[in-house]
């Protein structure tokens, strides 16, 4: 319970001094957010009412805190940018909630994919005794991590896409009208994400497992009698997925903040597309709402990291 408290502790902490920073920096960039807002034609008397209803008027300090204690309700604020018409400005926990499924759905099937296939590849490449897959498996790996997602993305879209025709390049299907097609749309994305992930995956799990066959545990479990499957799947992979999990949670973490590049190349309304436009329009309430979005993934996911570190080996429990 300590523990948990601790974590806990340590992420309310850390969303705090990210929000004051965001916050800071959105204060000393230039630029006048109402005159971008109404343009040059606006009257000084509607640019004064503007300035009082976005609090612009107010000191930093009120400011800063009247929006956190309105996040902490669940009051996100409203965008600079957005609007559901012409008089009303669109609620950043409403854009950002249409946006996020998206986003989340990427990465969940991304996640499945490199764990699917990089988990069993790494696993039959250090079990192999054969020099041609081993060889084989080291080129493949090689090139997966050397080409970058962004063009794996594009010649999927052009060889998928355009050539054989199993999807429609830039024709986003909302999950608001059709759940099925928006996940077989997100299926070429995914694996755009998934292949260099795939590749780095299985060889660090491949080298954890070499070191650990090396150990005297295994001869130990061979010399008992221990079938060779049960010494790797009992022992050895068990011991080697430590570190992989901790490499695991980068990754994730990366993917579920937002895959801005491939969000960019399939056109999908995702967080990392959102993030891009908002800040070349200077949409400060969303900004800081998806920095401390960003925080907060890669903070949870290493806390749960944590946790599974102490379910696979309880020795960990007991530090």
């Amino acid at each position: 319970m300590r523990y948990l408290l601790k974590k806990i502790m340590t992420l309310s902490v850390t969303l705090f001094l990210v929000s004051v920073a965001a916050f800071i920096a959105f204060q000393i960039i230039p630029g006048d957010v109402v005159g971008s807002i109404l343009g040059t034609e606006a009257t000084p008397e509607r640019e004064e009412e503007l300035r009082h209803e976005l609090m612009l008027d107010r000191p930093p300090v009120e400011r800063y805190f009247h929006w956190l204690f309105n996040v902490v309700k669940g009051n996100l604020g409203v965008s600079y940018r957005y609007s559901k018409n012409m008089n009303e400005m669109m609620p950043v926990k409403e854009l950002i909630g249409d946006k996020l499924p998206v986003t989340l759905s990427l990465a969940a099937l991304s996640i499945l994919f490199i764990i699917a296939v990089s988990i069993p590849l790494g696993v039959l490449w250090a079990r192999s005794k054969s020099r041609a897959l081993d060889a084989a498996l080291s080129v493949l790996t090689q090139v997966s991590m050397a080409i970058p997602a962004f063009f794996i993305g594009i010649l999927m879209t052009y060889l998928f896409g355009i050539a054989l025709k199993l999807f429609s390049p830039g024709a986003y299907v909302s999950y608001h009208k059709d759940f099925k097609g928006f996940i077989t749309y997100l299926i070429f994305p995914a694996i755009s994400i998934a292949i260099p992930k795939i590749g780095m995956t299985a060889r660090f799990l491949r080298n954890s497992m070499l070191t650990e066959i090396k150990s005297d545990y295994v001869r130990t479990a061979y010399s008992k009698g221990c079938s060779e499957r049960r010494v790797m799947y009992g022992h050895v992979l068990k011991n080697a997925l430590m570190p992989v999990i901790t490499f695991l949670g980068m990754i994730i973490a990366e993917i579920v903040a937002g895959s801005i590049v491939i969000e960019q190349v399939f056109s999908l309304p995702g967080i990392g597309r959102l993030l891009i436009s908002s800040i070349s329009t200077r949409d400060f309430p969303v900004v800081e709402i998806l920095i401390l979005y960003i925080t907060f993934v890669v903070i949870f996911v290493y806390f749960t990291v944590d946790i599974l570190y102490r379910v696979i080996d309880p020795r960990i429990s007991g530090k």
